[in-house]
């Protein structure tokens, strides 16, 4: 981004000065003339995860639909602005915007995101010449006045900033010490949550895997109640953006939330009574299954792009009519899906579920509901990866797709349950098994994409051809698409293969017996 070099000092004035009272005690010493002032509504823009503020830059949506983008140390700054214009209010995501270099800088932080308001307000920004009789321009001056819409007369936050013009520092210090007289303050927070404070915002920093601790000593059923009560509070919080439809990550993480209860569920089971433990997989799996076409579709308009280009170049076009229907349904899904997390049904039953684990789930004790969370911890992770290298053991080239899906299905299981009780073991060790794990989910993950994406497609392929107007072009670009993306599956399968070699090898089986054990240091109260 652009920064200005020019020195520039930053006041934030007080609640109780008038306007009047700050131009009269700058005219003891300066002929004040107003060169711009500029009175419009705005909205602060950020993502759901406040990722702007977490880079520290802040964007603003004009009247005009026109976006304005700084980083922190320079605010308001003319001179490092970057701009966005020709977009309309729809325009929210990083691929919305005509190229630019605030496109540039954006698009790594929005990714999948969409730019959405904030804050909304009225912003005044009021630029200043302090001149001496003859006109000569000593200081520059910049006063920037935000209001709420409801009170436009009250600000609830102004800001002056001034900068000395070349051969005029002691106009320029003269000008600081009428600023202090009126008790103008130097802000002591950084720039952007200094004006954020001001208004009134606090950022709420989300992430759809917070860290997760537990006594190692904690009952176990009160650890995995506060596991499920912490992913359902984070699923809820998703609710509002799908419901607004705002961008597709909100039902994404919806659905990771709800994955990660009825993984604390069916892998923690024990904790449970077993009558108690099918009607929860039940009714979670009920939530995750009536979004599930939704996020097909999401997956398949998203990946656009790609599945263009598995095509030659003369035949890509013709698929343009299939993304053409995934839109429409798209549309119609996204509104069937806003009705239902809007309904009376969907508050009753999300509440309820929510109300079983927010204090303990109360229900008779099991084997497992008052041991220790370390003895569950080691335990679960430890049969978890024995499964894992035993069937890696007798995977070949004869061994049919399920088994490998079957596989990765384990593996993620695993994940969870380090992600759950990662705070009971050592980090480096812990940290080690990770990206070991990770590697190879990444494969085993390409692997199931591709066969679930061939499966949608030659669903959708039969749709088409049972039409009775075919689109035959369509229909001939589907089977290109079809047998490309199988031909990739078949290369990745080996690439399984090769890693879960390498996962199951006999260094991976000795790591996982030396990082997940119960030994002094875990049985301590942390």
């Amino acid at each position: 981004m652009k920064t200005s070099k020019t020195n520039k000092t930053h006041f934030l004035l007080p609640d109780n000065l008038t306007k009047k009272h700050f131009l009269d005690t700058l005219k003891e010493n300066f002929t004040i003339k107003q060169v711009e002032n500029v009175t419009e509504p705005f909205s602060i823009l950020d993502t759901f995860e406040w990722g702007l503020y977490q880079n520290n830059l802040m964007a603003i949506r004009h009247k005009d639909q026109s976006i304005s983008l700084w980083d922190e140390s320079n605010l308001f700054d003319d001179e490092s602005l970057l701009e966005i214009k020709d977009i309309n209010a729809s325009s929210k995501f990083w691929w919305d915007f005509p190229d630019s270099e605030a496109k540039e800088t954006l698009k790594p932080i929005l990714k999948l995101r969409a730019l959405s308001p904030v804050y909304k307000g009225i912003l005044k920004t009021e630029q200043l010449n302090l001149q001496d009789d003859e006109g000569k321009i000593l200081v520059f001056c910049q006063l920037i006045s935000i209001y709420e819409p409801e009170r436009p007369r009250t600000p609830v936050m102004r800001q002056v900033r001034i900068s000395p013009v070349t051969g005029y520092t002691k106009e320029y210090g003269q000008a600081v010490k009428l600023l202090r007289e009126l008790e103008a303050f130097k802000p002591t927070l950084p720039p952007l949550e200094s004006l954020l404070g001001a208004i009134g915002i606090s950022p709420q920093l989300y992430t759809v895997k917070p860290q997760l601790y537990f006594p190692a000593t904690m009952p176990s059923r009160s650890a995995v109640s506060s596991i499920i009560a912490t992913m359902i509070e984070k699923q809820r919080l998703t609710e509002h953006g799908i419901i607004k439809d705002i961008d597709t990550e909100f039902l994404h993480h919806y659905r990771v939330a709800i994955r990660m209860v009825r993984a604390a569920i069916v892998q923690l089971k024990e904790v449970f009574p077993p009558q108690d433990v099918a009607v929860l997989k039940q009714r979670f799996g009920d939530l995750a299954r009536e979004t599930n076409y939704l996020r097909d579709i999401d997956v398949f308009i998203l990946d656009k792009e790609r599945y263009m280009s598995l095509l030659p170049e003369s035949m890509r076009d013709d698929l343009l009519p299939m993304f053409s229907d995934f839109e429409k349904n798209r549309q119609t899904e996204a509104k069937r899906i806003s009705r239902w997390i809007g309904s009376r049904v969907y508050r009753q039953e999300i509440d309820e579920l929510q109300s079983l684990f927010i204090n303990g789930y109360s229900a008779v004790e099991t084997q497992w509901s008052e041991k220790p969370t370390i003895e569950l911890a080691v335990t679960k992770i430890q049969k978890t990866y024995k499964k894992i290298y035993k069937a890696a053991l007798k995977i070949n080239s004869n061994t049919p797709d399920d088994e490998i899906h079957n596989i990765r299905i384990d593996c993620k299981k695993l994940r969870y349950l380090l992600y759950f009780f990662g705070s009971e073991f050592k980090k480096k060790k812990l940290k080690v098994v990770l990206n070991h794990l990770k590697s190879l989910q990444d494969k085993l993950g390409v692997f199931n994409d591709l066969t679930v994406q061939g499966e949608f497609l030659k669903k959708y392929l039969i749709q088409m051809e049972h039409k009775p107007k075919k689109d035959i072009m369509l229909i001939a670009s589907l089977g290109g698409l079809i047998s490309t993306l199988y031909t990739m599956q078949v290369l990745e399968r080996d690439k399984c293969i090769d890693e879960l070699a390498i996962f199951s090898n006999d260094d991976n089986r000795q790591l996982f017996r030396e990082t997940f054990i119960i030994n002094s240091e875990n049985k301590k109260v942390k």
